[in-house]
């Protein structure tokens, strides 16, 4: 490793930590934006521990994507429209 790759390493680190602590703030869990069965609207997370968070539902699966693409084009590829039938359990339990 050469010593430009070690100055590299902090900033990087700390990029990382505040995209995931922006993350963190943002939305509720799947479990606890749970209100009965239908379409959510959520955003996965690439950082697993964190799970995908959801930002609206429950919907139809069309006005599901009707809200997705009110977000814009740089926000809308980004989330998903997920259907949960059932409550989900908590990110990571079985």
């Amino acid at each position: 490793m050469s010593l430009r790759s070690f100055y590299r390493l902090p900033a990087c680190a700390v990029a990382l930590a505040t995209v995931t602590g922006l993350g963190a703030c943002t939305g509720q869990g799947a479990a606890e934006a749970y209100t009965g069965p239908g379409w959510y609207l959520e955003r996965s997370y690439i950082v697993v521990g964190g799970g995908p968070k959801v930002f609206g539902g429950p919907f139809s699966y069309d006005k599901c994507e009707e809200e997705r693409l009110k977000l814009g084009p740089e926000t809308s590829p980004e989330m998903l429209c997920v259907n949960h039938p059932g409550k989900p359990k908590k990110y990571g339990l079985y």
